[in-house]
């Protein structure tokens, strides 16, 4: 038991560190945009990948990491998540799976999901368009 909260913890730890790089990247984004460019999918990629792999427990790394990814939709780089639609339309994903800060934390997401939508929501399906307003409709 002490080893999987020790693995737990090592993984907030990791996660948090990672969320801290991410903002401070973001922060240079706008700087070197030029040479960043290139990497936008990759970037998206990232940043898909650690809300997938935050820990709902992880409160404030989750909300750190959706205030980033807002900063990152406001500049061009807003492209590479167009391809991360369906994935950002999962609750599980973007809110996380368990409803530990819930609260304090979906406002934030679907703030940062709308910014997305925003941009895209001409080129949005039937399907996309059925769960995103099934999303903000509740």
């Amino acid at each position: 038991m002490a080893t999987a909260s020790a693995h737990h913890a090592v993984i907030t730890e990791l996660i948090a560190a990672q969320v801290k790089t991410l903002s401070f990247l973001t922060y240079v984004l706008r700087s070197y945009q030029d040479r960043m460019l290139p990497h936008q999918e990759t970037l998206a990629h990232c940043v898909v990948q650690m809300l997938r792999r935050c820990p709902s427990s992880s409160v404030s790394s989750r909300k750190e990491l959706l205030v980033a990814t807002r900063h990152i939709l406001a500049t061009d780089f807003r492209k590479g998540f167009f391809g991360s639609i369906d994935v950002l339309l999962d609750e599980n994903v973007l809110i996380g799976p368990d409803r530990s800060g819930h609260d304090s934390v979906r406002p934030l997401a679907y703030s940062t999901l709308a910014d997305l939508i925003h941009h895209v929501r001409s080129d949005l399906s039937i399907v996309q368009l059925s769960k995103v307003t099934h999303i903000f409709a509740r």
